[in-house]
């Protein structure tokens, strides 16, 4: 007979935050929908997704850290199947917001997994919530972005309706796009999940961050995570963050760009279980 609180499939919820219905993903037994679920399995680890995205694009890493700990995965507000029409207006906005979000799901602290925006948002956690977080993993991020006038304007005229969306290969490994394109189609079906106003207004959040001074206060276990071919956030940005945070580990992973979770799972998955494992208690 199977044990009674063996892992199960990922599953999906809503709960509020802040006035929003919040839609995330778990790993483990379902529950009625005024229960929360046991996240008391190893480790609570909290992915946060990054701009114009969701929490579904961490499906990989809810199914590999399942088994052994309890991960959630996210839609922030306007992001996915969350509510809103508009993301929030600064990253200290998504921090505060990931914070209501951990007390409606009864969490006190977690690790906090933060990719590009969300590690922006990871960061600032670490900052002004320090008390929420139990280790830092940044994946592809930066504490100041490199956001160009051209990049903002092309995304706003997306949400005036004088430009298409852009279905391309930018962020990706030349490697990837050779060899395993079913990713990138995948990063597209995921694109379209969120409407274009929201990945503006994110955008918008980005250009505004500016954390290169304050992060030397953090005093988290960190690792960062970055694609030896992210020309957006680049292995300098991650090496910046290491050399501020005091202990933190850097990894640059090869024939990977910005989006690492899915070009690169297996050794992206191995770092973080190698981190999550070493952290004491």
């Amino acid at each position: 007979m199977a044990e009674r609180f063996a892992p199960m499939a990922t599953q999906t919820k809503y709960t509020e935050v802040k006035g929003y219905a919040t839609y995330y993903y778990y790993n483990g037994a379902t529950t009625l929908p005024d229960v929360v679920p046991d996240f008391s399995r190893g480790r609570t680890i909290l992915f946060v997704h990054g701009a114009g995205s969701n929490g579904h694009t961490w499906h990989r890493q809810i199914e590999a850290f399942g088994k052994q700990h309890s991960p959630i995965a996210l839609d922030l507000p306007g992001h996915g199947r969350s509510a809103g029409v508009e993301g929030l207006r600064t990253v200290h906005d998504y921090a505060d917001f990931v914070a209501a979000f951990l007390d409606a799901l009864k969490v006190k602290s977690a690790v906090v997994l933060g990719h590009s925006m969300g590690g922006a948002i990871a960061l600032d956690l670490g900052l002004r919530h320090a008390a929420r977080v139990e280790g830092l993993i940044l994946s592809c991020t930066a504490p100041k972005f490199n956001v160009t006038p051209d990049r903002i304007e092309g995304l706003r005229a997306i949400t005036m309706g004088r430009a298409p969306q852009a279905f391309n290969t930018d962020g990706y490994s030349p490697k990837t796009a050779k060899e395993n394109f079913d990713v990138i189609r995948e990063g597209w079906m995921e694109q379209i999940k969120t409407d274009p106003r929201v990945r503006y207004t994110d955008i918008l959040a980005c250009a505004q961050v500016d954390l290169r001074e304050a992060i030397a206060k953090i005093d988290k276990r960190t690792m960062v995570i970055a694609g030896a071919d992210d020309k957006g956030t680049t292995p300098a940005d991650a090496e910046f963050i290491a050399g501020k945070i005091r202990g933190a580990t850097c990894k640059i992973v090869a024939d990977a760009g910005h989006y690492i979770p899915r070009e690169q799972p297996t050794e992206y998955n191995a770092a973080i279980e190698q981190f999550v494992d070493s952290l004491k208690g």
